[in-house]
């Protein structure tokens, strides 16, 4: 029998909630609403895929508002056992609760700086800005908007603080962050004048240059907290100039023009020499006629004068010795990138080779348009002092292998830029080498360091070279590493053509790496002494390349070489050294901190909360 139809409405589906305009406000159900929408999101309809992106906001600002309650009550807390400290009359440093960013960055993986802007912000949030605390609890305000209103208010005193808080909380859900940040700005300048004057004025302080890898893998270079009068006239004449060379035949659009003027200016060269036409090719000398007389078809005028024993062509001929048929040495890595006061020792054994004379950057003995400028028709960069480090796999300087190399704080940068930027810096006196060797899982094994400048000129690959990843990696680094290892399609075979040349610009460094302690310590390079020497400093730094704090992205070559246990009672040795920044070595003496190095380079943190957190060696990537 056929059964009658039900009068029961169709089920609503629990993501019906959805469809209005507004989402549930945060809280359990609107969490399993969510939930249930995920594991269907095939089912709805685009009104409710809207509605649940909503959601999905509201409930990542209120997840927000905990945190910022969790972390403003954390400082809280920690200001409390700093204030019970100096009342006990503990010395600064040594006081309990003293290093809360520090100890927030290790939770967050993050740096002690940034910590310390949410501790701030946290607090200004939940003392000071009960309207957009609100707001975030209602999750109608994200971070990014509770952090500009954060930002304007932070330095205004209680009462104006709490009149920019309820403006620009009514405002923020429906305003872009651009235009939010906008009215912040006028209403902090409207209600504090003379504080915004003095904040700019003082702001001086804090200018800079900074370099930036672009996501495309160029660059941006900025100058930050400029005079604004000077960086609008600096842009009006970079704009007028660009202009003209435009009128003028330089091809490019506007803005390409712009960049290029900035950049000449920068390396003080004139954007007009880009219009210049290169110079003319020599006409081939005509050969001479065949006749009965040899000497019929030379000219008296062109013999070589004998009092001249260059000749007439010296002048050519090292031109093209420079350019085009360097020495065989010529490829040696140019040494890694930096000056470090701290390497007294290391000064007299290459004082001779810093005697050698310099010309503005570049190396004696140079001849004819600088390097980098439009004249200059080598397409050579200028010579760099050696300050960064480069770390670049030995395929890619060897140009059979385009992996990325790593430059100091930039990053990733491509192989054919690195490359350049490489034969650059090597022509600068004051750049050094240094290899480090890897092993399988991509650590530090081995480490050495050539002495003396390598001047460097990239080679082409040859012709029958393989064209796999190469298996070693080798870096040019003041103290950071090179590096060197099995690649991911097994070792390079008695036969292989690379190996050649990975052995010629190894044999060029004139180095001998030193093995670096991993699993246990051999005690090889323990020193009597409390200042490590400028090898143990390098083995170190090769072995970790970043403070071996949590979340900390200082370099090592910045960083101090800090006894895990203090000497005189740990030694100075490689499994009881390690670099920490400045701000972490002295959070690790502060009280209710612990380091342990369980192993050479492994490091086992605790903090006063008593959580733990472990730091590994430095794991260079393929």
């Amino acid at each position: 029998m056929s059964q009658p139809p039900s009068d029961k409405p169709e089920p609503v589906p629990p993501w019906d909630a959805f469809s209005g305009e507004d989402p549930p406000p945060p809280g359990p159900q609107l969490t399993a609403l969510l939930g249930d929408a995920a594991g269907a999101i095939g089912e709805l309809d685009p009104r409710q895929l809207l509605g649940t992106g909503s959601a999905a906001r509201r409930l990542r600002a209120f997840s927000d508002y905990v945190e910022i309650l969790s972390v403003a009550e954390f400082g809280r807390q920690c200001a409390g056992r700093v204030e019970a400290s100096k009342a006990r009359g503990d010395r600064v440093r040594s006081r309990d609760g003293e290093y809360p960013a520090e100890e927030l960055g290790f939770a967050m993986t993050a740096s002690a700086y940034s910590a310390g802007l949410l501790l701030d912000m946290a607090a200004n949030i939940v003392d000071r800005l009960p309207s957009t605390l609100a707001g975030m609890a209602a999750g109608v305000i994200d971070r990014d908007r509770a952090r500009v209103i954060s930002n304007a208010t932070l330095r205004l005193p209680d009462d104006l603080a709490a009149e920019a808080d309820k403006i620009l909380a009514d405002a923020a859900p429906g305003l872009r962050l651009a235009d939010l940040q906008a009215k912040a700005a006028r209403l902090e300048a409207r209600l504090d004048p003379e504080g915004v004057r003095e904040r700019r004025d003082n702001a001086r302080h804090d200018r800079r240059v900074e370099l930036r890898r672009e996501d495309s893998g160029a660059a941006s270079l900025a100058g930050r907290e400029l005079d604004p009068a000077e960086a609008i006239a600096g842009k009006a004449s970079i704009d007028a100039e660009a202009v003209r060379l435009r009128n003028a035949g330089l091809p490019g659009t506007l803005a390409q023009i712009r960049a290029a003027v900035l950049l000449d200016r920068i390396h003080q060269r004139s954007p007009w020499d880009r219009l210049a036409p290169p110079p003319p090719e020599p006409e081939p000398e005509p050969e001479p006629e065949p006749g009965p007389d040899a000497d019929a078809g030379f000219d008296d005028d062109a013999l070589v004068d004998p009092d001249d024993p260059a000749g007439p062509y010296a002048r050519d001929d090292a031109h093209a010795c420079d350019d085009a048929h360097a020495p065989d040495d010529a490829y040696a890595p140019p040494d890694a990138l930096i000056d470090d006061e701290d390497e007294v020792d290391a000064e007299a054994a290459d004082a001779e080779e810093e005697d050698e004379e310099e010309d503005e950057g570049r190396p004696a003995g140079f001849d004819g348009p600088p390097p980098g400028s439009p004249f200059d028709y080598t397409g050579r960069k200028t010579p760099m002092p050696a300050l960064i480090n480069i770390t670049i796999p030995a395929g890619t300087l060897l140009g059979w292998s385009d992996a990325p190399a790593d430059v100091g704080t930039w990053g990733l940068m491509d192989a054919e830029t690195a490359r350049a930027l490489i034969e650059a810096a090597s022509r600068h006196p004051r750049t050094r080498w240094c290899h480090t060797l890897t092993g399988p899982d991509g650590q530090a094994i081995a480490h050495a360091c050539g002495r003396g400048t390598h001047p460097w000129t990239p080679i082409p690959p040859a012709p029958d070279a393989p064209t796999p990843d190469g298996p070693s990696r080798d870096a040019p680094s003041r103290d950071g590493p090179a590096r060197d290892g099995p690649a991911r399609d097994g070792p390079i075979g008695r036969d292989d053509p690379r190996l050649d040349r990975l052995a010629d610009l190894l044999a060029a460094l004139n180095a001998t790496p030193e093995p670096i302690a991993r699993e246990t310590c051999d005690h090889a390079h323990r020193e009597d002494r409390y200042t490590p020497s400028r090898k143990l400093k390098h083995l170190i730094r090769a072995r970790t390349a970043r403070c071996c704090a949590p979340g900390c992205g200082a370099q090592a070559i910045t960083s101090e070489i800090d006894h895990t246990v203090p000497h005189p009672v740990g030694p100075t040795c490689e499994d009881n050294l390690g670099p920490l920044c400045q701000r972490h070595h002295h959070a690790k003496h502060a009280p209710g901190w612990h380091l342990q190095q369980t192993r050479p380079g492994v490091m086992r943190w605790t903090t006063p909360s008593g959580r733990t957190y472990t730091t590994h060696p430095t794991q260079y990537d393929e």
